[in-house]
């Protein structure tokens, strides 16, 4: 063999073996992935697989999981952790794809994450017929940020019309759990808005300049619902099923519309009870909030989300017509079965 063949077949050997080590250190990965007992390690691996890729030259993998898969897989991983069983994970056997679907919904939806391409990094938890994005994951920064208008898009306004509550509501418990778990065990930043039971917790509200009549259209609602909307200061309660109050009020701020900054609050005395359960549970009030969060709806975090209609004033104009809310009876379990 002459010198300069060689030197050229060694340098091929070099280049297969480079490739195939990192291979190797990806299978040693996944493999520590998918069976680590420890959530700290399954954290700190997730991060590496889903800021690498294999671009390999000399060898090549035809069939991989993708950045999006290995969030889903780490996101499982998390669900294990904290015995969330509500959910199930589809894998096609032509290709490596990882899709989150809930079983007990009866309703066509996937799950998927969306890899977020800008400087924030992080991914989307999307639901592909309708592209909505229920929350956004950074596991460099350790934050999740919960989407309120995409989960009441898809659960209350898409799902409720079709289903009872009691088939939609894994959804959401999953989302809550998953976050709890993520700030109790990696001091996660965790912006839960529309899911958030804390009795305490004042719902923070996007708002424009509100339509006359609000609390009164949502007290024919509730008369007609035989639970009655009564007087507090600056605003109306409820009282629900099983001592769940309700509470719509204003506090004065000259820096909103009217002077009056809004604030949603849900109490049962539990610390169990969020906005979106109370959506899910009383179509009255579901009915009423679909129609008035074009002025007033609870805020996600704007710079994760996308500004919505509710605070674009060339979409909304506060002249147009109030649409007239339309309580929904969805079918019940025994007539869905």
């Amino acid at each position: 063999m002459t010198k300069h063949l060689q030197q050229r077949v060694n340098s091929y050997v070099n280049l297969l073996a480079n490739d195939i080590g990192r291979i190797q250190e990806l299978l040693a990965q996944v493999n520590e992935l998918a069976s680590a007992d420890n959530p700290k390690k399954v954290h700190l691996l997730a991060q590496q697989l889903t800021t690498s890729s294999l671009d390999t030259e000399w060898v090549v993998v035809p069939r991989q999981y993708s950045q999006a898969d290995w969030y889903l897989l780490a996101f499982d991983r998390f669900l294990q952790f904290a015995k969330v069983t509500t959910y199930d994970i589809l894998t096609p056997a032509e290709r490596e794809e990882l899709t989150l679907v809930f079983p007990g919904l009866d309703e066509p939806a996937t799950f998927e994450f969306e890899v977020n391409h800008d400087d924030n990094g992080g991914a989307y938890f999307t639901e592909l017929g309708t592209q909505k994005r229920l929350f956004y994951w950074s596991l460099t920064r350790r934050q999740i940020y919960f989407n309120a208008d995409a989960i009441t898009d898809l659960l209350v306004e898409n799902f409720r019309k079709k289903t009872t509550a009691a088939r939609i509501r894994p959804i959401a418990n999953l989302l809550t759990t998953f976050g709890r778990y993520m700030e109790q065990e990696f001091d996660y930043q965790v912006d839960y808005n529309i899911l958030e039971t804390q009795d305490d917790f004042l719902y923070p509200m996007k708002q424009k300049e509100l339509p006359a009549g609000m609390l009164d259209r949502l007290f024919v609602l509730s008369a007609d619902s035989n639970y009655f909307l009564q007087a507090i200061s600056n605003g109306a309660g409820l009282v629900l099923d099983r001592g769940v109050e309700v509470r719509l009020f204003y506090v004065n701020d000259a820096t909103a519309s009217n002077a009056q900054r809004w604030h949603f609050q849900v109490m049962d005395g539990q610390d169990a009870i969020s906005w979106l359960d109370v959506l899910l549970d009383y179509d009255f009030i579901g009915a009423w909030y679909l129609v008035e969060r074009r002025y007033l709806a609870i805020e996600s975090e704007p710079l994760v989300f996308e500004k919505t209609a509710v605070n674009d004033p060339e979409t909304n104009d506060a002249n147009e017509p109030v649409i007239k809310p339309e309580v929904l009876i969805p079918k019940s379990v025994e007539e869905l079965a």
